[in-house]
């Protein structure tokens, strides 16, 4: 092995992780480039990665020719050898978010919640909560000062007396909390199956996977609405396979989503989302109902509202007529995909700054 393929121990920790790191963008690259966000697997847990083709570095201890060393390659440098390892789901966000420019989502809206909790911070002479570990300490000090607790002199009594006791004392602390609801639409009354369904299942996978990075997976509800000529709340297994009666009517949708958020929710405290997907074709004064839901009820109180247009035909025109009144608004997001290479650009329309 030449000089330069040898890494002393100092260096190994630092070269090594280096090379992960430029594995891991090189994986963030692939999944933005591709579109294929579905390898980000299970919202919140770690993510295992798998790269082929790489040698696994032998780290050589001390200057050259000292002996105790051991022969290999460095980080990266051929050998046909597999890595195999786990990366937190943040981290894998984290990059996601750096690469695409997304925002702090956490900052929108009104829907801080002040959680009040007593943790118990301070100590005092009375309470009701004995702390046994610092009245004992109290205790010593004092028996000590007093000889009464001598070891020398054959003296081990501690007593404890009463202004030695230390109670815990409850302090009200304010912390924090994020709690947000977030809307799946989908118009069932166009043929979602195939290509139109992989397309929806990727976006809402990674809407999923966003929202519980920013708010905490446990401080997020996802909740599922589906329509045809009528309007209804599915479980999550249900969204992508429920059969439809044929006809459309999707203010029903919104309509129906608003009354959900309005009346079981504190709408001054929760955060609000809602994302459409339909091939936008629209009948009757459907895009008027549906322009007076969003001006009048849902954009008022939502944090963002995207409506996707999923491979959409000659007669789509949801998007046109949203677009008249909400053209580049901050709140409502527009935008459609025909094929897997435009998720990231769809992603980036719903959530990227403007």
């Amino acid at each position: 092995m030449s000089g330069e393929d040898k890494i002393s121990s100092n260096e190994s920790e630092g070269a090594f992780n280096e090379f992960i790191e430029e594995q891991l963008e090189d994986l963030v690259e692939n999944i933005l480039n591709e579109g294929d966000i579905s390898s980000i697997g299970d919202r919140g847990s770690d993510i295992v990665i798998e790269m082929d083709d790489i040698a696994v570095p032998t780290f050589t201890y001390g200057d050259e020719g000292d002996g105790g060393g051991a022969g290999g390659t460095g980080p990266g440098t051929g050998g046909g050898g597999r890595l195999r390892f786990s990366m937190p789901f943040r981290r894998l966000m984290e990059l996601i978010a750096e690469s695409l420019k997304l925002p702090d989502l956490t900052k929108d809206g009104k829907g801080r919640i002040k959680e009040l909790t007593d943790e118990f911070k301070t100590f005092g002479p009375v309470g009701v909560i004995l702390d046994k570990k610092r009245t004992f300490k109290r205790a010593l000090r004092t028996c000590v000062g007093t000889e009464s607790y001598n070891p020398e002199a054959g003296k081990y009594d501690v007593y404890v007396r009463r202004q030695d006791r230390r109670y815990k004392l409850p302090e009200r602390v304010e912390k924090p909390k994020y709690n947000a609801v977030i809307f799946y639409m989908g118009d069932i009354s166009y043929s979602t199956y195939g290509e139109r369904l992989e397309l929806e299942k990727r976006l809402v996978n990674f809407i999923q996977n966003w929202l519980d990075f920013n708010y905490g997976a446990g401080n997020v509800e996802h909740r599922f609405f589906v329509h045809d000529i009528d309007a209804y709340e599915v479980r999550p297994e249900e969204f992508y396979n429920v059969s439809n009666m044929g006809g459309t009517q999707a203010a029903q949708v919104f309509e129906l989503v608003f009354q959900v958020a309005f009346n079981e929710y504190d709408t001054s405290t929760t955060n609000f989302y809602a994302f459409y997907f339909g091939d936008g074709e629209l009948f009757d004064d459907d895009a008027r109902k549906i322009l007076e839901t969003l001006e009048s009820s849902l954009r008022p109180l939502f944090n963002r509202i995207g409506i996707v247009e999923v491979q959409p035909g000659r007669l789509s025109l949801l998007n046109r007529q949203v677009a008249t009144r909400f053209h580049r608004d901050p709140v409502i997001r527009l935008s459609e995909i025909n094929d897997k290479s435009e998720t990231i650009d769809v992603i980036r329309a719903l959530f990227g700054e403007r």
